[in-house]
């Protein structure tokens, strides 16, 4: 048995497949002989063409379709003519040709005004990376169509990895690093699916189609395990479902205290399909759409027609619930393969989010553009990420005014009186929580950059993780003047962090005077149920006490102690 640590609860069965970095480097160079290479690129584009009609036979509605419109482009000769005519004319090899060629058919689909063939062109690129796997006689897995049961193994997962994914059919994530507020923790709590991180050279150990179990609760992992343990895991993961199936009577429940106090319970989202997972949990309303993720699926910026069409899509799905989009936020541990952002010592501490957005206005003001066009749809809001100075918020609301006056001009709809909040991670931002709050609609706390400002420990450091914890009293203290300075303004203070979602953590949020959570939706039932069982006179007096305590022991100490009480 393997031991890591659980972040995402569950049991999982099924078999390894391995994640490793793709090595698909083409050299350039002069052939002699032409025949031999247009015969090698030939029986390359054959092969994937023969892959692709098995994956068609595998698959069925939604997905069929999508894979025999990726074969009708395989098929189309237009696509081959310039790889081939580098090939015969300029007389470089199939690999080199594939490059050059298919990027270029890439970049013409890209500038197109029709929202669906600009959209191909990440099929093309993903076209080009497995032809050449087969010219280098290198095998590409493809992410994206995985077998049923697969458990995703690696040393550590991107956030553009995840986006990948075919979450369908993963039974399970482990990782080597990463930690709790890893991306990929968090995706996988969104999910549901069972994870694991810090198994120590796991893609060493664990080998490709190993049959293994995973217990995301405790991060056991299983390999090959015996029968009695397989009954034992099943028993548990039955026990799970049941659970789940007893949340079901929480669902459309209004969330208040005993004693009336309301709640807002939301969601975080990554991309606009999750709506589904917002309706079916009753949430009542998106309080983060994180929309990197649509920068992070694209081969290239997203133009503003994709990113319209992504954001009404979310609230014409959720008609008049609130959603608050956050604009694009990367940086630190989050990049994009086609910009290039600058090597630095501290990336978490360096140039990120709001701040490469005032650096770069015209990339900006297209994320602007199409969420104040997608406002007249649905209840957006937008939220800034990363704001640390007065100046930065008043420098984007005038950008945001500017862009408005282009659309009036322009005579495109859009809400008017659109919300513009921030997010609430930077401890200089609590403490000026007051004045922000004078300047903008509302506040959200990151609790999870929060935390690693405040007490100066890299989230997904293993080594030091102890000391990332939500229970510091620093960081309660700053949370509170986040409230404090939002309530004295008349403005909502919400959370979106992962601290939102911690039922242990949840009444004392509540008693500091939190009006928002924004939370997993898998976790939103659990809350209201927790939530209908509370009393507001109580949690305020819990927070009067835990306010005063000088360490994060004391203050878990408490609330477990309050809690069974």
């Amino acid at each position: 048995m393997l031991k890591g640590k659980g972040v995402s609860n569950g049991i999982g069965f099924g078999k390894v497949v391995l994640l490793k970095p793709e090595d698909l480097r083409v050299e350039k160079s002069k052939i002699d002989n032409v025949e031999e290479e247009t015969e090698k690129f030939n029986e390359a584009l054959n092969s994937v063409i023969k892959d692709t009609e098995e994956i068609i036979k595998k698959t069925s509605g939604t997905e069929k379709d999508i894979m025999q419109a990726y074969l009708m482009i395989l098929k189309d000769e237009t696509l081959t003519e310039q790889t081939l005519k580098i090939i015969k004319e300029e007389k470089y090899n199939s690999a080199y040709a594939t490059e050059v060629g298919f990027n270029s058919i890439t970049q013409i689909f890209e500038n197109m005004d029709d929202t669906y063939l600009a959209s191909r062109s990440s099929d093309i690129l993903d076209m080009k990376k497995k032809i050449i796997a087969k010219l280098l006689n290198k095998e590409v897995i493809d992410f994206s169509h995985l077998p049923r049961n697969t458990i995703i193994v690696a040393k550590e997962m991107t956030t553009s990895d995840t986006a990948k994914l075919d979450l369908n059919n993963i039974a399970g994530i482990v990782t080597e690093l990463g930690g709790t507020n890893s991306h990929v923790s968090i995706m996988a709590r969104t999910h549901e699916i069972p994870a694991i991180v810090g198994i120590k050279h796991a893609i060493q150990v664990l080998r490709e189609k190993d049959f293994i179990a995973i217990n995301g609760t405790t991060g056991e992992i299983f390999v090959n395990p015996t029968e009695e343990e397989c009954v034992e895991l099943g028993e548990l993961k039955e026990k799970l479902k049941q659970e789940k199936e007893e949340l079901e009577k929480y669902k459309n429940k209004e969330t208040k205290t005993i004693d009336g106090h309301k709640i807002e319970l939301l969601s975080n989202i990554g991309v606009p399909e999750d709506t589904e997972l917002v309706i079916s949990n009753t949430a009542e309303g998106v309080g983060l759409f994180r929309s990197e993720f649509l920068y992070m699926n694209s081969e290239n910026f997203p133009t503003e027609e994709q990113q319209f069409m992504a954001y009404k899509k979310i609230a014409q799905k959720l008609q008049n619930k609130k959603v608050v989009i956050r604009t694009l936020d990367i940086g630190g541990d989050k990049d994009l393969k086609y910009m290039e952002l600058p090597k630095e010592q501290n990336p978490f501490l360096g140039y990120r989010a709001i701040r490469i957005c005032l650096d770069n206005i015209a990339l900006f003001k297209t994320q602007i553009r199409a969420i104040l066009r997608a406002s007249a749809f649905g209840n957006l809001s937008i939220m800034l990420p990363m704001v640390s100075s007065i100046e930065e918020l008043r420098e984007t609301k005038d950008i945001i005014e500017d862009v408005k006056k282009e659309l009036e001009k322009q005579n495109i709809a859009f809400k008017k009186d659109i919300k513009i909040g921030i997010m609430v991670e930077i401890p200089s931002t609590a403490i000026m929580a007051e004045e922000f709050g004078k300047e903008c609609d509302f506040f959200s706390i990151g609790t999870n950059d929060l935390i690693q400002y405040t007490v100066a420990v890299e989230r997904g450091n293993e080594k030091i993780a102890n000391l990332y914890t939500m229970y510091n009293p620093a960081v309660i203290r700053l949370i509170k003047s986040a409230i404090n300075g939002a309530h004295k303004n008349k403005i909502k203070c919400g959370m979106c962090g992962e601290s939102a979602g911690e039922l242990l953590y949840i009444p004392l949020l509540i008693g500091l005077g939190l009006d928002e959570f924004s939370m997993n939706a898998n976790k939103v039932l659990k809350a209201r149920k927790l939530i209908l069982d509370l009393k507001y006179s109580e949690c305020k007096k819990l927070a009067e006490d835990i306010l005063k305590m000088p360490t994060a022991e004391e203050t878990k100490e408490k609330l477990r102690h309050w809690r069974q009480s």
